[in-house]
């Protein structure tokens, strides 16, 4: 080859592609049936299909289109390898995570819905993990151990058995058509101590001893009361309410919940007003409550004096009205204006701004026997809650306030009811007294008992019927 005169010449050779060598420049040629491509030649019959053995180890002839069988040795793997279910792969942590509808199981994937809604999947909690169970027992010290193991000491040098408190839950279903559900409710407590974990609403088949849970039913209208036994987790944050329910009868109209910590004596209300299910309103059959805050309200109270000679007062009179959720302060029922108050076969109306305490359950009238005529036969209250006109109460009464006629009591407990017809409705008690059998055990004093209940107490009620009772040995009944 020539040398370049010069660089530019050399660039340009080193830029030129060269021609293909002549070996590369062959024509090939593509093979014509019966030689096609991915055809293979059949095997002539003359062809022998085995190899050659020995007499006694002789085998028939094969055709040409005998396949021989593939056989998979033991040890084999392939990346399409899928493993039969056994029951290892059945059970946790293997198994796929299930959940239950109405009674029968299908896998999570692919469960029914209804009409574009389907159930939440439940949230994984290691602490309800059944097999994590015992793990957890000897982590945290709960397992009696054998003496050789090693002992896990706490804090206060011995483990002790965690402290549970009783729960009350009140759950109100509203009257609305079709409101209740048979489907299986679950609640979830969160507190600012701690939580606790999911449980079902339900009651228990026989007695309270056996652990047989039946099918229940949330009738509308109602209130239906469940005891759940848990730790103290404190001020309730939020309740989270739930049912397993995909039918249409199976939705469920909630009005409220509360709940009642027995042992710090502490209720707190949560309000619903909305369907639990998959195909009334927002498709939603779980949903998260919080606690109605002690907001402000304006109550219309109203009361009505008897028709009775001398049942108006000059006493000042004071009301309290109890709700689910509290209770109001000790209100005075006074007017600026008016200075004629609580006269005979009159009604006195009061509007009054306090907190609101729910829906209503009782009151405590009463009044400071001042006055020239402090006495006051009341016939009956009404109470409304102006901003919820549906929480109307009646409270009738019908008895003296006063120290000189009925049963001498100026306070008492009303219970309310939605019924403007309603009467006061009168318990009989019968009380046993028995005097102890010592010297000196008897008295002659006047003996008075007060009766406390849920809904308030009974007053003070003078034992006596003109015999004397209280003496040594004696056993009397009121």
């Amino acid at each position: 080859m020539q040398q370049p005169n010069t660089n530019s010449e050399a660039v340009k050779r080193c830029l030129t592609i060269p021609d293909a060598p002549l070996s590369s420049q062959m024509k090939h040629f593509q093979p014509h049936p019966p030689y096609a491509v991915n055809k293979p030649k059949t095997r002539p019959y003359s062809a022998p299909a085995r190899s050659i053995l020995a007499a006694n180890q002789s085998a028939q002839w094969r055709g040409p289109q005998h396949q021989e069988p593939r056989y998979i040795p033991k040890d084999y793997t392939s990346l399409h390898y899928r493993a039969s279910e056994s029951r290892i792969s059945r059970n946790a942590p293997y198994a796929s995570r299930n959940t239950e509808f109405n009674g029968y199981t299908k896998p999570l994937f692919g469960h029914p819905n209804a009409e574009g809604h389907s159930m939440p999947l439940p949230s994984y909690n290691p602490l309800n993990d059944p097999h994590l169970v015992e793990y957890f027992w000897r982590r945290f010290g709960y397992i009696q151990r054998a003496h050789s193991a090693k002992q896990i000491r706490s804090d206060e040098g011995s483990s002790k058995s965690l402290k549970t408190v009783l729960y009350k839950i009140f759950v109100t279903t509203t009257d609305k058509k079709d409101a209740g559900t048979g489907a299986k409710v679950y609640i979830t407590l969160k507190g600012m101590k701690g939580k606790m974990n999911r449980m079902r609403l339900t009651k228990k088949a026989g007695s309270v001893k056996s652990n047989k849970k039946v099918s229940y039913r949330f009738s509308k209208g109602t209130t239906n009361m469940f005891k759940l036994r848990g730790p103290d987790i404190g001020n309730l944050k939020s309740i989270i309410i739930e049912h397993d329910g995909i039918r249409k009868e199976d939705g469920w109209h909630l009005q409220e919940i509360e709940v009642v910590n027995t042992k710090r004596d502490k209720r707190q209300l949560f309000i619903c007003n909305q369907w639990l299910s998959l195909h009334h309103g927002d498709g939603l059959s779980k949903r998260e409550l919080f606690p109605n805050l002690a907001s402000k309200t304006d109550y219309e109270i109203v009361t009505v004096t008897g028709d009775k000679q001398g049942a108006g007062t000059d006493a000042n009179v004071y009301i309290t009205v109890f709700g689910r959720s509290g209770a109001t302060k000790r209100i005075q029922l006074t007017k600026e204006k008016s200075k004629s108050l609580f006269e005979r076969g009159k009604s006195d109306l009061f509007k009054v701004h306090s907190n609101c305490v729910g829906p209503l359950t009782k009151v405590l009238i009463e009044h400071d026997n001042t006055g020239m005529a402090p006495g006051w036969f009341l016939d009956r209250i009404v109470v409304t809650d102006l901003k919820h006109p549906k929480w109307k109460y009646f409270f009738p009464c019908g008895q003296w306030l006063s120290r000189d006629e009925g049963d001498r009591a100026i306070s008492r407990y009303l219970i309310g009811s939605r019924d403007p017809f309603a009467v006061r409705k009168e318990s009989r008690y019968k009380i046993s007294v028995y005097t102890g059998d010592k010297r000196g055990a008897g008295t002659d004093a006047n003996v008075y008992i007060i009766l406390f209940g849920e809904n308030g107490d009974s007053g003070q009620k003078y034992l006596d019927d003109s015999k004397n009772n209280f003496e040594r040995k004696r056993f009397v009944i009121f």
